[in-house]
C-alpha cells in the first residue's frame, strides 16, 4: 500500500514538473493519496494509537486541504475569498487544523511533562520559540517585502507548530531515538504547506507548486512512520530533563532570544524604528517569558519541595533500617556510612570513614572477600569486627554503581546474621540430638557411621523395666531415668566414642576399638546401666541387655546395615532375659528373629485363612500300654515357614491378643473330633482329651463359659498350662474354677520350669507331666524322686516325650502311670490315630 501511494504521487509530480500534466491536478492526486494514507493510519491499533489518531487527522487535513487547493487551482483560479485567493485560503484553513492535531499527537510522544504546570511551560516554549522566530522573519524580511494577508497569517501560525514541535522532539529524543524521525516528518509538513499557501497566495509559477508538493509527500511518510522497540541509548532516561518536563539542561528560549535580539538591532540601525506589529511582537515575546518565569520559579520551588520529601523519605528509610549502608570509592574505602552502622555495630564514623572496608574484616576471609568484591558478586558473607571487638557474621548485598554520576561508589548493605546463624546451628543441634538426653539422635548416628573411614563396632543397649516405671512412677521418673542414663553413657565415653539414644528405652554406643574392647565395654556399659537409679527421691530398679554388631570400613552389609544387625542381637539378648551377657550378631539369630517377625505379622487371620489343624498324641497307662487319652496338638501350616508348632506360635498369639479368638478353635476343633471318635480308651473308660491353654487364654475372664461350650462333658476335658512369669494373682481361683466345671487341671513341665513348691502345694492339679530334661540319661533313682514329689503333692505323674525302650522301662520302674512319646505313637492326623486306637482295642 506504502509503495503504491508513493509511486503514484511520484508520477503526478514528475508529470507536471514535465508539462505533461496541470499543477493543480498533480497537486490534487497528491493530497488524495495523502489522505488516504492518513485514513490508515486511524485505523491503526495498539500501542502507538495514541500517535497514530492525531497524527493521522493532521495528515488528513493536510492532504484534504492540498487536494481541495489543487482542485480550486484548476477549477476557479481566480476566484478570492476575502480579498484572499480561494486555492491560498484552503490551505491555510488546513495549516490551523495540522498544526493543532500535531501539536496534540506530540503530546503523546514519550517523555511528556505529568503535571498541569509542566505543560503550560512546554506550551509557553513552543509559543515563545514561535513569536520570537517570527519577530525575527518579520524584521528581517517580512517588514521589508510587505507580506500581509494569507502568508502572514500561515507564517505566524507555523512558527507556534514549529516551535512547539521543537521542544516536544527534544523531550523525547532521549526516550525514544526514533522519535526524531516523526518529529522531522511533522516539521516537514508544517513548513510544505506553509510553504503553498505562500505560492498559491502570490500566484507561483506552477513549477514552484508541484516542487512544493514533494515535501508535502515525504512529510506525511516520516510522521506516520512504524518505529521499531529500540531501546533508550545509555544514559538516557528521566533525568535528562527535571520530572516536571521542562529542559534544565537545553536554554530553549536562550537561542531565540538572542536571535531575536540581534535581529532587532540590526533593523534598528537599518531602519531606525520599530513598526507597530514588531513593537507588538516584542510585547507578547515579552509577557510569554515572563509567565514561562514565573511559572519555573513556581516549578522549582515544588520541585525543591519534592527534593526536600525525598531527602527526608531517604534519611528517614536510612536512619530506621536495620541494615548498614556504606559507600565505598574504587579503592574500596569507605566513604560513607549511614546511621545505622554506629546503633547497629557500634561503628563510629571516625572509626570507618576513609579506611578499607576490608580492614574491618576477619583476616581468614579478607582475600575472598576482597575477590568476590572486584569480582562484582551481588551477595557476600563475612564476618566483621565491631566497634566493641566481636566478631560478627554478616551478610553483604553488594551493588556496584560507580557508573552512576550521582553516585560514582560501591554501594553495600550490611546485615548483621549472627543472630541467625545461632537459630540456624541450634536448629541443626536439634535436628541432630535427642531432645531429653541431649545425646545423638538416630539420624546423627547414621551419619556417624556412614562417616566411619576405619573399623568400628556399634553397642545397642536396651533398658528393661522401663515401662513398668512410667505405668507405675509416672513419665516424670521414667524421663529422669532416662537423663541418669544418657549421664552415665557420657562418663564412661572413651576418647572417639559416641553415645546415641535411638527410641524410648534404647541407647546406642559407637566403639572404634575391636571385638575385645567392645565387648569389655559392653559389658561395663550393662553393670552401669543396671544399677539403681534414685531419682527425683525414688530408687527405680532396671536391668539392661546389649548387642553388638561391626561396621566394616569398606561399607556395611548389603541387606542389612550395622545399626539393624545390633538391634537384631539386642532383640535375642532380651529374649534370653534379664542378666544376660552381651550378645553378638549372627546369622542364626538373625533367621530366628526373622522367622519371628514373620510369625508376628501372619498369625493374625490364620485362622480366617483355614491354615490350621490339630494333631494328635495318645496317653498310654503304664504297664499295661493301654491308650487313656489324647493330647491335641495344634498345627500352623505356614507356606515358607514349614509346619509351625505351639510352642512357637502360642506366646505371640498371647502378645498379639488372639489368645481367645485361638483358644476357642482350638477347643471346638478338639471337642468335635473327640465327639467323632465316641468310643471308650482300651482302658474301658472313656478317652479323656487334654488341650493346651496359653497363660493369657487361662487370665481370661470367659475361660470357663469357654471350656462349657465345647458341649464335651467336663469330666472328658484336661487342661493343661504352665505357670506364667510372674504368677497370676488370682491363678489358684481360676484352676479351682475349672475343676469346679467338673475338668481336670495339668501343670507342664514340671521338673523343668521353677516352680515354687509352696505355689505347688496351693494349685488345684489333677495331673502334673514331666519334660524329657528331667529323665532322658538319668537313671531310676532320679525319676522315682521326681515321681514321688508329685505324688506327695497328691497328683498323678506323666512322663512325656518319650523315645526309647530303655526310658520306658526306667519310668515304668520308677512307678509312673502315665507317659507319652515317639515310643507309643508320634503325633499324628485324627485318621492315623483312630487307627491306632482300633489295633489297641484289638
Amino acid at each position: 500500500m506504502l509503495l503504491v501511494s508513493v509511486t503514484l504521487s511520484a508520477a503526478a509530480l514528475a508529470a507536471a514538473l514535465a508539462g505533461l500534466l496541470p499543477a493543480g491536478v498533480a497537486l490534487a492526486v497528491a493530497g488524495l493519496v495523502a489522505a488516504a494514507r492518513a485514513g490508515g493510519l486511524l485505523l491503526r491499533a495498539g500501542p502507538a494509537a495514541a500517535w497514530y489518531r492525531p497524527a493521522g487527522a493532521a495528515l488528513a487535513f493536510c492532504g484534504l486541504s492540498t487536494a481541495a487547493a489543487g482542485i480550486a487551482l484548476v477549477a476557479a483560479p481566480g476566484a478570492r475569498l476575502s480579498d484572499v485567493p480561494l486555492p491560498a485560503e484552503l490551505p491555510l484553513i488546513g495549516l490551523f487544523f495540522v498544526a493543532g492535531t500535531f501539536l496534540a499527537a506530540l503530546f503523546h510522544l514519550p517523555g511528556q511533562p505529568a503535571t498541569w504546570v509542566g505543560r503550560a511551560r512546554r506550551l509557553l516554549d513552543g509559543v515563545g520559540i514561535g513569536i520570537l522566530l517570527f519577530f525575527i522573519a518579520w524584521l528581517v524580511v517580512f517588514e521589508q517585502a510587505g507580506l500581509k494577508g494569507a502568508a502572514l497569517t500561515a507564517v505566524l501560525v507555523a512558527s507556534v507548530a514549529v516551535g512547539s514541535a521543537v521542544v516536544g522532539i527534544m523531550r523525547a529524543a532521549p526516550m525514544q531515538p526514533g522519535a526524531v524521525v516523526r518529529g522531522a516528518g511533522v516539521l516537514i509538513t508544517l513548513v510544505a504547506q506553509t510553504a503553498l499557501v505562500l505560492l498559491l497566495d502570490y500566484h507561483s509559477p506552477a513549477g514552484w507548486l508541484t516542487a512544493a508538493g514533494v515535501p508535502l509527500v515525504a512529510g506525511p511518510l516520516l510522521a506516520g512512520r512504524t518505529l521499531p522497540a529500540t531501546p533508550a541509548p545509555a544514559g538516557a532516561g528521566p533525568d535528562t530533563a527535571t520530572p516536571d518536563g521542562s529542559f534544565a539542561r537545553y536554554p530553549l528560549l536562550a537561542l531565540p532570544l538572542a536571535a531575536a535580539l540581534v535581529a532587532a538591532a540590526y533593523h534598528l540601525l537599518v531602519a531606525g524604528h520599530f513598526d507597530a506589529v514588531s513593537a507588538l511582537l516584542a510585547i507578547v515575546a515579552v509577557l510569554i517569558l515572563a509567565v514561562r518565569e514565573a511559572l519555573a520559579v513556581a516549578d522549582v520551588r515544588q520541585y525543591a519541595h519534592w527534593l526536600a520529601q525525598r531527602e527526608a523519605r531517604f534519611r528517614a528509610l536510612v536512619a530506621g533500617s536495620a541494615d548498614v549502608t556504606m559507600m565505598l570509592d574504587d579503592a574500596l574505602i569507605v566513604r560513607w556510612q549511614s546511621p545505622a552502622a554506629a546503633r547497629r555495630l557500634g561503628l563510629a564514623d571516625a572509626d570507618v570513614l576513609g579506611r578499607p572496608l576490608l580492614h574491618r574484616v576477619h583476616p581468614d576471609e579478607a582475600p575472598a572477600v576482597g575477590a568476590a568484591l572486584a569480582a562484582g558478586e551481588p551477595l557476600v558473607e563475612a564476618r566483621l569486627g565491631d566497634g566493641f571487638g566481636v566478631w560478627r557474621e554478616t551478610e553483604w548485598s553488594v551493588s556496584d554503581q560507580r557508573a552512576d554520576p550521582s553516585v560514582r561508589a560501591v554501594v553495600v548493605h550490611i546485615r548483621d546474621i549472627s543472630q541467625r546463624r545461632q537459630l540456624e546451628h541450634a536448629l541443626h543441634q536439634a535436628a541432630r540430638s535427642d531432645h531429653l538426653t541431649g545425646l545423638a539422635n538416630r539420624t546423627e548416628l547414621r551419619r556417624q557411621l556412614a562417616e566411619r573411614t576405619a573399623p568400628c563396632v556399634l553397642i545397642v543397649l536396651g533398658l528393661d523395666g522401663l515401662t513398668t516405671v512410667n505405668q507405675l512412677r509416672g513419665h516424670e521418673i521414667g524421663d529422669a531415668v532416662l537423663v541418669e542414663a544418657a549421664r552415665r553413657l557420657r562418663t564412661a565415653l572413651g576418647p572417639g566414642e559416641v553415645a546415641a539414644r535411638l527410641n524410648g528405652d534404647q541407647f546406642a554406643v559407637l566403639t572404634a576399638g575391636g571385638a575385645v574392647h567392645a565387648q569389655m565395654t559392653a559389658s561395663r556399659l550393662l553393670t552401669l546401666l543396671s544399677d539403681p537409679y534414685p531419682v527425683l527421691g525414688v530408687a527405680s530398679h532396671l536391668s539392661a541387655s546389649a548387642g553388638l554388631a561391626e561396621h566394616a570400613a569398606a561399607g556395611d552389609a548389603p541387606t542389612m546395615s550395622a545399626l539393624s544387625r545390633a538391634e537384631l542381637a539386642l532383640q535375642r539378648a532380651r529374649q534370653l532375659g534379664p542378666a544376660q551377657p552381651p550378645q553378638w550378631y549372627d546369622e542364626a539369630t538373625a533367621a530366628l528373629l526373622r522367622r519371628r517377625l514373620t510369625i508376628e505379622q501372619d498369625l493374625p487371620g490364620a485362622l480366617a485363612r483355614g491354615e490350621f489343624d490339630l494333631l494328635f498324641q495318645p496317653v498310654v497307662e503304664l504297664p499295661a500300654g493301654r491308650v487313656a487319652g489324647v493330647e491335641a496338638r495344634p498345627r500352623w501350616r505356614r507356606p515358607g515357614l514349614g509346619a509351625v508348632e505351639e510352642h512357637e506360635f502360642l506366646p505371640i498369639a498371647d502378645q498379639l491378643g488372639l489368645h481367645h479368638e485361638f483358644g476357642a478353635w482350638l477347643l471346638s476343633a478338639a471337642g468335635r473330633q473327640l465327639a467323632a471318635w465316641g468310643g471308650a480308651a482300651s482302658t474301658g473308660r472313656p478317652l479323656w482329651l487334654a488341650v493346651p491353654v496359653s497363660p493369657a487364654l487361662l487370665g481370661h475372664d470367659g475361660f470357663v463359659d469357654l471350656l462349657a461350650a465345647t458341649g464335651l462333658p467336663a469330666s472328658r476335658l484336661v487342661v493343661q498350662f504352665s505357670v506364667p512369669d510372674p504368677p497370676l494373682p488370682d491363678l489358684v481361683e481360676r484352676l479351682a474354677a475349672v475343676r469346679t466345671l467338673g475338668a481336670r487341671t495339668a501343670l507342664t513341665g514340671f521338673g523343668v520350669q521353677a516352680t515354687s513348691l509352696s505355689l505347688l502345694r496351693r494349685l488345684p492339679l489333677d495331673l502334673v507331666r514331666v519334660d524329657r530334661p528331667t529323665f532322658a540319661g538319668a537313671d531310676t533313682a532320679v525319676v522315682g524322686a521326681v515321681v514321688n514329689l508329685a505324688r506327695q503333692l497328691g497328683v498323678e505323674v506323666a512322663v512325656d516325650d518319650v523315645q526309647q525302650e530303655a526310658e520306658l522301662r526306667a519310668i515304668t520302674t520308677a512307678g509312673c502311670h502315665l507317659a507319652q512319646g515317639s515310643v507309643f505313637c508320634p503325633p499324628c492326623v485324627p485318621e492315623r490315630l483312630e487307627a491306632y486306637l482300633d489295633t489297641q482295642r484289638a
